[in-house]
């Protein structure tokens, strides 16, 4: 049986002591927490911003949130605006515009729109481009880029700006990166890389260039 999660809703003000008998938090205005946040659930719709570690198992953001400190979330559901400091969510799923100011770890990374990060290690990453994304470094054992293709933006601001993709199964297209490696690496349409490393094979289309390109042994 379902059982109700015990609730307190903020709606505005700077917050400096929670009561921890609380189990899940509703942002519906403009709040700052002051302090260390653990909770089950927070969702969050209006300006937040959480300015200690935030420690969450659901973290629901359709507003403009900014996590200042380290975080850990099992599941992270972005609909707005969200910046995130640094820290470890282990499944996200976004569908708005997600920045990353440090390194964040996650297990699934699922993102329809704009993604500016540092630096970003996962599992699985795929990203459906709605406009120009950059992530400094991307570390993941499997990567999908591709286009949005609802957006009426026009096709050359879909682009994701990399310095390095590194992985196992990369299926890359609208990318500009400095260094791509992988095992199998699919280069796919409007890709402008400049070194190219792979084990075991890779392809390139038509309209993509690549300028070098490295086999690389298997360790």
């Amino acid at each position: 049986m379902f059982q109700q999660l015990r609730t307190l809703t903020l709606t505005n003000g700077r917050i400096k002591h929670l009561d921890v008998e609380y189990e899940q938090l509703n942002i519906r205005g403009a709040v700052a927490l002051h302090q260390e946040v653990r909770m089950k659930k927070v969702s969050t719709h209006g300006h937040s911003s959480f300015y200690f570690p935030t420690i969450v198992q659901v973290f629901n953001s359709t507003g403009s949130c900014t996590l200042k400190d380290y975080c850990e979330i099992d599941e992270l559901t972005n609909a707005g605006n969200i910046k995130i400091s640094d820290g470890c969510v282990q499944k996200i799923n976004s569908s708005g515009k997600l920045m990353i100011e440090g390194k964040l770890q996650s297990e699934r990374f699922e993102a329809l729109g704009i993604v500016k990060a540092a630096e970003l290690v996962t599992n699985h990453f795929h990203l459906k481009l709605s406009g120009e994304s950059k992530i400094d470094r991307l570390l993941a054992e499997n990567v999908v880029i591709e286009k949005d293709k609802v957006t009426l933006i026009p096709l050359f601001k879909k682009r994701l700006i990399c310095h390095t993709i590194s992985g196992k199964q990369l299926k890359l297209s609208y990318t500009s990166a400095a260094i791509v490696e992988g095992e199998v690496v699919i280069v796919g349409e409007n890709c402008l890389i400049e070194r190219l490393y792979y084990t075991d094979e890779y392809s390139i289309a038509s309209n993509a260039v690549v300028h070098h390109i490295i086999r690389r042994e298997k360790e």
